[in-house]
């Protein structure tokens, strides 16, 4: 019996791929793996050079020096042939620890302009050495997303990022900003120039009033990692914007006022850790009233030893949440809070889902309590657990009513 081609002369698959899909394979790879392909045969040789995605990272080449960076950069991007275009580009260099690396960028961004880049990211960039290459940056006509991520000041405190005026980014769609060097007034120019922009990431640091405007937003995701001193200010006026992530990490001070003019909204996550107080939730829970979709996520770690009204001011009005269908809380379930949830109930006639979450927190000086030492007031859910349950159907009168009178018995009980 004759032996099968996979017997004696085992078929090479890969040799048999188009190169446009061994190219594309390749640019799943960090570039100094990618460089190494070279070496498997002389078909190989090139076809690293022409990923349409190249990540320029200095700590992942194998000797993280400048004068490494510069080499692999060159090879992979400056000498690339024009007939293969760069649709993304990664650049981080800080940890070359060499001016020589960042002289190097502007070339680098020049010849990424000439090959139709649409995506740029940069990370791990010093403010100073940022500025006088954001000019470069915003004259690359063909971005549809730009990411600046990481971009310390490094002692220059008072420094702020100043965008180049005639933006060029006609076709930009998403843009990311990580930086506690941001200037307000700045940044609502260049969105006020950004005509395609829809998809907006900022993660902001130290500026105790924030007011965002534009008209073409549809999506936001807003991270305050450190606000002021000073009573901090929030104000939205994005009158297209559908979707919405708001989020505060730690805040010196208070989270005074939050506003929003976002009538288009449909979804919303709010993560909000303990620089707030409830009027200043009962204001965005108005703002946003029209939602479908809600998650609240309430950090009452400073409240947990004496429980005190977190989520609704009982003897207020609750706002009513007409369209809500899908709501979903993660605080700590003590009998105000749940109350409050019971209030939100009788106001959202079409919700079909409800999901409760009791993120437990101790202070410094409870330490050493177990979870079974929370009073949880939430009933137990379906594995006999305390820590979050779930309801669904809830459009269905009887269903509310039945989930209603579940949470009112136990919000009354003692324990």
């Amino acid at each position: 019996m004759a032996n099968s081609p996979t017997d004696s002369d085992p078929i090479d698959r890969l040799s048999n791929l188009p190169d446009a899909l061994l190219i594309t394979i390749i640019s799943f790879l960090p570039i100094h793996i990618a460089a190494r392909t070279s070496v498997v045969c002389r078909r190989f040789r090139h076809l690293w050079k022409a990923s349409p995605s190249l990540a320029l990272i200095s700590y992942n080449l194998p000797r993280p020096r400048s004068k490494d960076f510069i080499a692999m950069a060159k090879r992979a991007l400056l000498h690339r042939n024009p007939s293969h275009p760069l649709h993304s580009l990664c650049l981080e260099v800080s940890r070359c620890g060499s001016k020589s690396a960042i002289e190097t960028v502007p070339s680098l961004l020049a010849k990424a302009r000439s090959l139709d880049l649409r995506h740029l990211t940069m990370e791990c960039f010093n403010l100073l050495d940022l500025l006088p290459i954001l000019r470069i940056v915003f004259a690359i006509n063909s971005l549809r997303c730009l990411s600046l991520h990481r971009i310390r000041n490094l002692g220059q405190y008072t420094k702020k990022i100043k965008f180049p005026s005639g933006i060029k980014l006609t076709f930009l769609r998403s843009l990311s900003l990580q930086s506690s060097g941001l200037d307000v007034a700045d940044l609502n120019k260049l969105l006020s120039e950004l005509c395609s922009l829809e998809d907006l990431h900022i993660d902001v640091r130290g500026t105790p009033r924030l007011v965002l405007s534009s008209q073409t937003i549809r999506k936001l995701k807003l991270i305050i990692t450190y606000g002021s001193k000073k009573h901090d200010i929030v104000g939205l006026s994005l009158p297209l914007l559908e979707s919405l992530h708001f989020e505060i990490k730690c805040c010196l001070g208070k989270m005074s006022h939050i506003h929003a003019n976002v009538p288009l909204l449909t979804k919303a996550v709010i993560k909000l850790g303990d620089s707030y107080n409830v009027s200043t939730i009962d204001g965005l829970l108005n703002c946003i009233s029209h939602v479908e979709e809600l998650s609240l996520h309430l950090d009452a770690a400073m409240y947990a030893e004496h429980p005190i009204p977190i989520l609704l001011e009982s003897e207020k009005d609750v706002a009513h949440f007409h369209n809500l269908k899908h709501l979903d809380v993660t605080l700590c379930f003590h009998e105000h809070n749940l109350a409050a949830v019971i209030m939100m109930l009788h106001n959202c006639p079409n919700l079909k889902s409800l999901k409760l979450v009791d993120e437990i927190y101790f202070t410094s000086f409870e330490r050493g309590k177990k979870g079974k030492d929370w009073q949880s007031k939430l009933p137990r859910n379906t594995d006999g657990n305390y820590p979050y349950v779930y309801f669904k159907n809830l459009h269905l009168k009887d269903n509310r009513n039945e989930v209603i009178k579940l949470l009112s018995k136990k919000c009354s009980s003692k324990s």
